[in-house]
């Protein structure tokens, strides 16, 4: 019992940390998707394709269309490429991610439109 528990208090302690998060706002300069670093992660799995464009990045997944929301300052767009702890990837890469959905929160770029599927937060762990 104690270990199903587990990520519902991380989900908890996540959304409480996010509270205080304006909803998307669409005014990002960047075409990154990020949220102030937390100090408890989900542990929630997003795997699919990486889509990299000037104003978004997200992840087609099962047919779904997920922006990725990084903690500040854990990822950036350089000249196309998406670098993620010290790992390059490429517009059209398989990519996993950790984290979890959230309604909203962080700073959503203008690009990623303001009703994207889903919301995916990664962890920074």
């Amino acid at each position: 019992m104690r270990r199903r528990m587990a990520p519902l208090a991380t989900v908890v302690l996540l959304a409480a940390l996010l509270a205080g998060c304006a909803a998307p706002t669409g005014s990002g300069s960047s075409a990154l998707a990020t949220y102030p670093r937390p100090e408890a992660g989900m542990d929630a799995l997003l795997e699919g394709t990486l889509i990299i464009s000037d104003r978004c990045v997200w992840v087609r997944s099962q047919g779904m269309r997920n922006v990725p929301v990084f903690p500040e300052g854990d990822a950036e767009v350089r000249d196309g490429v998406l670098i993620w702890r010290g790992t390059e990837y490429a517009d059209g890469d398989s990519i996993s991610l950790g984290g979890g959905y959230l309604p909203d929160g962080g700073t959503i770029p203008a690009g990623c439109g303001l009703e994207p599927d889903a919301l995916f937060f990664v962890s920074p762990y």
